[in-house]
């Protein structure tokens, strides 16, 4: 479990920066209004509450690593942002 809430940690980073790349050159904007209302103060906001809102997760998931469900909703972040990365790589070889 140390491994997978690694990788999601090691994911939501590449998201992070990558995310933060395509905004700051002005080749997307942010989907998530939240987020996209926090990115309006700055890049260093949205960098800040992005993953701080993923440690304290990180942290919750950690609590219960032990529990079937957690295990699971870990798995499917794991998909869900290696999906995530593999879209901003592809547009960025389309590009």
């Amino acid at each position: 479990m140390r491994a997978a809430l690694l990788l999601v940690l090691i994911l939501n980073i590449l998201d992070a920066a990558l995310t933060s790349f395509v905004i700051s050159n002005a080749m997307a904007v942010e989907a998530n209004p939240i987020m996209g209302a926090i990115l309006e103060h700055g890049i260093v906001p949205f960098v800040v509450v992005k993953l701080s809102v993923i440690l304290l997760s990180l942290k919750v998931l950690w609590t219960f690593k032990e529990r079937k469900i957690t295990q699971i909703g870990t798995g499917i972040c794991i998909v869900c942002y290696s999906c995530l990365i593999l879209y901003f790589i592809y547009n960025f070889l389309t590009i």
